[in-house]
């Protein structure tokens, strides 16, 4: 199944950029920890939308380089031990936010009008993430938000995870070649555009762990060898690893199908 360099090459120069893009988003933003706070991501998955903004209980709440560009996730970046003669900084895709019953919406820069409204309680020190998927349907987007249920691993080991965010793609597997190798294993199956299918929804609150090390991924059209996605990526121990799927299989030059990634050290 190993085929199609041209992809893999225009894959690799998309996730470098990608993730210098979010080093520099996240160098620009320093939160201090809040008392019975919740941690919530937002990642710009349309490319129908370049300009969003985010809303707690009706009141714009500031983000770093907002408004949020397609194709990226919000940083942020902590001081922990801070109380230590070693604090250290981490950048983490999660902002923090009250925990209870918020709202939380989305519109776009410059107007006030809001295309998507959610009422959700957020648990304290649990973790989410909300994907902005497709474009207005009816006054709304498309989106999901997801409980991110993250375990711990030990030196050797990472954790990651795959979500389908692309609208008219089809179901996707997914294969791990390790050391970047030629014998694959299927780390996912049937996975399906999520906001459109509840297996696939609930799969994706999860992480599967792997060893870390380098890898090349393809996502294949579920029980075929039909090449879909492509490319290498190393993964560090310790990390914990989103893969999305965004624009469309029918879409060509900003709208075509393409990866991100959102990668941290917790």
């Amino acid at each position: 199944m190993r085929y199609g360099s041209l992809i893999l090459t225009l894959f690799l120069i998309s996730i470098l950029a990608f993730l210098d893009s979010c080093k520099k988003q996240a160098n620009t933003f320093h939160q201090k920890p809040v008392a019975d706070s919740s941690h919530f991501s937002i990642t710009n998955a349309s490319p129908a939308i370049s300009n969003l903004q985010f809303y707690l209980n009706s009141q714009l709440f500031p983000l770093p380089d907002s408004p949020i560009s397609y194709g990226k996730t919000v940083y942020a970046s902590y001081i922990r031990n801070a109380t230590t003669y070693f604090p250290d900084t981490a950048l983490l895709p999660y902002i923090n936010i009250p925990s209870g019953y918020q709202q939380i919406a989305f519109g776009s820069y410059g107007s006030r009008d809001l295309f998507s409204v959610l009422n959700n309680k957020f648990e304290v020190d649990n973790s989410y993430s909300f994907f902005v998927t497709d474009t207005i349907h009816h006054g709304q987007i498309t989106t999901v938000l997801l409980e991110d249920h993250i375990a711990t691993t030990d030196s050797n080991s990472c954790q990651i995870r795959f979500l389908n965010l692309s609208p008219d793609a089809p179901s996707l597997d997914v294969w791990a070649y390790p050391n970047a190798g030629y014998d694959a294993y299927k780390i996912f199956s049937n996975c399906a555009y999520v906001p459109n299918d509840y297996n696939s929804f609930i799969n994706a609150e999860s992480f599967s762990v792997i060893p870390a090390g380098p890898y090349y991924f393809e996502a294949t059209v579920s029980g075929t060898s039909q090449l879909v996605l492509g490319g290498l990526l190393v993964i560090p121990p310790n990390n914990v690893v989103t893969i999305y799927s965004k624009g469309y299989i029918s879409g060509k030059g900003h709208n075509a199908i393409d990866v991100g990634v959102i990668e941290y050290k917790p």
